[in-house]
């Protein structure tokens, strides 16, 4: 990449954080400095792998004067104050989604960068696979007629690996189980489709973890546009991630089928076939008159490549993040309605959620 790499601090060492950290890596678009985890031997091993300093504390890590920016992978609910203090240091933010459990700490997080004029950038790539770029531009186009029902179902059985240690496993960690870790990129992607989502109806179950989170949700959607939409998220079945689209002249059908992750699989070959999502995905379409869908070419992308170069042309040329604070906070208004909708048994208007 041309310019100076972005000389970024990596901060909660997990699975995914490696995988992210893979990319930022072999993008050249940065120099990682150094990182912080609160527990002493993940750091070293972060530190060792990626030839990195590493810091005791976060504060630490924002003393740094050669720290630009910073990557959170960090707890949903830390994202908030975490933000904040990065942003009052003159620190870029690259912060994993959802954006924060809650719109009053996501508000703050974009208050804070903004008044310190640093960049906010939340990691919502699913959006920018081919088959979702070019549903877009075929609606954009008018190639589907009127869009007026969008079905999306993104879920996997990965709550079965959880436990009491850790944050996922809690209400207050994570409301909503699934669909605020899972269901938030729909959440987004529908919006980026279609528009503004106006209100929301939902139900959520535990049909079989023994968390304290609920492990299958649906929502159903209603957009500004009068449009309506089906989105659901578990953590107790085998993969799906699909996207289909029904308009008055075609309609659109979009699946993003990974290989399951092997057991001796790094968290760096991990993010690379996340990397490469656009190798496991397929479109179809389906135009009036026609008795047969026919498959569509799609380019083939680097989506966790692609996310993480733009948030350096943030940085370096002013460019204007795909998905800010403001998207991230839309994106998580959809799920905190679905919550207060499941719990109330009554529709909720996005209105009321985003003026928290």
């Amino acid at each position: 990449m041309d310019g100076k790499p972005v000389r970024i601090a990596i901060v909660g060492i997990g699975m995914w954080c490696k995988a992210l950290a893979t990319v930022i890596q072999k993008s050249g678009a940065f120099k990682i400095v150094t990182c912080f985890t609160r527990t002493k031997a993940k750091r070293e091993e972060f530190a060792a792998a990626f030839q990195c300093d590493r810091e005791t504390s976060y504060e630490d890590v924002l003393r740094r004067e050669d720290v630009e920016a910073i990557l959170l992978t960090t707890p949903n609910s830390a994202h908030g104050e975490m933000t904040v203090m990065a942003a009052e240091h003159g620190k870029h933010v690259l912060v994993e989604k959802p954006i924060a459990n809650l719109v009053s700490d996501a508000r703050r997080m974009v208050e804070a960068c903004q008044k310190n004029g640093v960049v906010l950038s939340v990691l919502h790539n699913q959006r920018r696979l081919s088959g979702y770029r070019k549903m877009k531009a075929m609606i954009d186009a008018g190639e589907i007629g009127k869009p007026v029902a969008v079905e999306t179902n993104f879920s996997q059985n990965s709550g079965f690996r959880l436990t009491p240690q850790m944050w996922r496993w809690y209400e207050k960690g994570c409301p909503g189980g699934p669909m605020m870790t899972m269901g938030v990129h729909p959440a987004d992607t529908l919006q980026y489709l279609l528009g503004p989502v106006q209100s929301v109806s939902a139900f959520f179950n535990r049909l079989c973890l023994k968390t304290e989170i609920q492990d299958v949700g649906v929502a159903i959607l209603q957009f500004d546009s009068g449009a309506l939409g089906y989105l659901s998220s578990n953590y107790i079945t085998p993969w799906v991630n699909y996207c289909n689209l029904y308009g008055t002249e075609a309609n659109l059908y979009f699946t993003i089928d990974l290989p399951a992750r092997k057991p001796d699989e790094t968290a760096g070959q991990y993010g690379d076939t996340w990397n490469r999502a656009d190798q496991f995905s397929e479109l179809y379409v389906k135009r009036k008159g026609e008795d047969q869908k026919r498959k569509l070419e799609l380019e083939l992308g680097e989506i966790l490549r692609e996310e993480v170069e733009e948030f350096t042309h943030c940085i370096r040329k002013g460019k204007i993040p795909e998905t800010g604070g403001q998207e991230g906070i839309r994106s998580l208004a959809v799920i905190l309605a679905a919550i207060r909708a499941a719990r109330s048994g009554e529709t909720v208007r996005l209105a009321g959620v985003l003026a928290e």
